[in-house]
Formats: structure tokens, C-alpha cells, sequence
């Protein structure tokens, strides 16, 4: 018959590894946390070269045509055609269309 420091001793060691074992649980899920936020930190930086490369990419322009409906509803009296249009595109750094 175990004595009662005997059995004081394995409940104390029993819960340590109980202990462990739910540290390393908790290790390896933040290990698989920080891998995926390393992974989603890649992309974004992926992302943002490409933007870098690429600035036209990152902005959209209306078709001209849009773009002149859009001024003219916005004014009514408006006298702006699609040469303005162009010349606007340039400025904000479209390609001619």
C-alpha cells in the first residue's frame, strides 16, 4: 500500500503532466496561428509589390463615355465632351481608350 507522500507525490506528478500536456496543446496552436499569420503577411506583401510594380493596376477608371454621363448629370448645363474627358484620363494617369 502506497504511503500518503507516495500517493501526494503522484497526484502532484500527475497533474504536471496534465499541466504539460495542456502547454504544449497551447504551444502548438499558437505555432499554427503565428504560421498563418506569417503566411496571410506574405500575401499582403506579395500584394503590395505587385501594386508597387504595377501603380495602374491599383486604380480604376471609368470609361470615358461614363465619366462624361457622370459630369453631366452632376451639371446640367454642362459643356464638357469627350476631348475633356481624355484630357481629364491623361491628368489622372488613365491610358487613352
Amino acid at each position: 500500500m502506497p504511503t500518503e507522500n507516495q500517493q501526494d507525490y503522484d497526484q502532484l506528478l500527475e497533474s504536471s503532466s496534465t499541466t504539460i500536456d495542456n502547454q504544449r496543446k497551447v504551444v502548438a496552436l499558437l505555432q499554427s496561428r503565428l504560421r498563418e499569420e506569417r503566411e496571410e503577411g506574405e500575401k499582403l506583401e506579395a500584394q503590395l509589390a505587385e501594386l508597387k510594380q504595377n501603380p495602374a493596376l491599383a486604380i480604376e477608371l471609368p470609361e470615358p463615355a461614363d465619366l462624361l454621363n457622370q459630369l453631366k448629370a452632376r451639371r446640367k448645363k454642362s459643356r464638357t465632351d469627350l476631348g475633356d474627358v481624355a484630357k481629364i484620363l491623361e491628368i489622372l494617369g488613365g491610358e487613352d481608350r
